[in-house]
């Protein structure tokens, strides 16, 4: 009986270390933002953000775009990350797609890690509108996994989403 409870502390133990370690590493990186449709020739890009206290190592990690077109069904774009990528505590990081790619103006998105394990998702998106806005975490990070967690405001690349209005120059 005591060898039982000793194994049974010992997993405990070894399961909440595990839990404390991947609380440190990709769940603190979540999707931050994301421009679908782009003025003029820009790519899409999307920006990743570290809400937690440690730098998180992003290297070989990876975006996608999935997108479902009535006439050929899914699309897919695929955005690997740098071998050496690296988000600071409370940093930003931006991705962008190939200019090349051809699909609709909508989209959820995937991050994802080496091994292919979902980090983060967006729910289904849909930008129409070919400007500077964008779908945006507000405030940074916000992480609920509900739609409320998203706002179509004004992009922000690599910075603090901002309710702010702009003014002209």
């Amino acid at each position: 009986m005591k060898l039982i409870l000793q194994l049974l502390m010992t997993s405990l133990t070894f399961l909440a270390g595990i839990t404390i370690v991947s609380g440190l590493g990709p769940g603190s990186v979540v999707i931050n933002e994301v421009e679908l449709n782009p003025q003029g020739e820009a790519s899409e890009w999307v920006e990743l953000y570290n809400s937690g206290d440690d730098s998180v190592n992003i290297g070989r990690w990876s975006v996608s775009i999935v997108d479902t077109l009535p006439s050929s069904g899914k699309w897919m774009g695929v955005i690997p990350i740098p071998r050496d990528a690296s988000i600071q505590a409370g940093g930003f990081y931006v991705v962008e797609g190939d200019d090349r790619w051809v699909h609709g103006n909508n989209g959820t998105v995937f991050l994802r890690t080496d091994s292919w394990a979902e980090v983060d998702k967006t729910p289904p998106l849909s930008d129409e509108e070919g400007n500077d806005f964008s779908w945006s975490r507000y405030p940074n990070g916000l992480d609920t996994d509900r739609r409320s967690d998203w706002v179509f405001i004004k992009s922000t690349p690599g910075a603090e989403n901002s309710l702010r209005l702009v003014s002209g120059p």
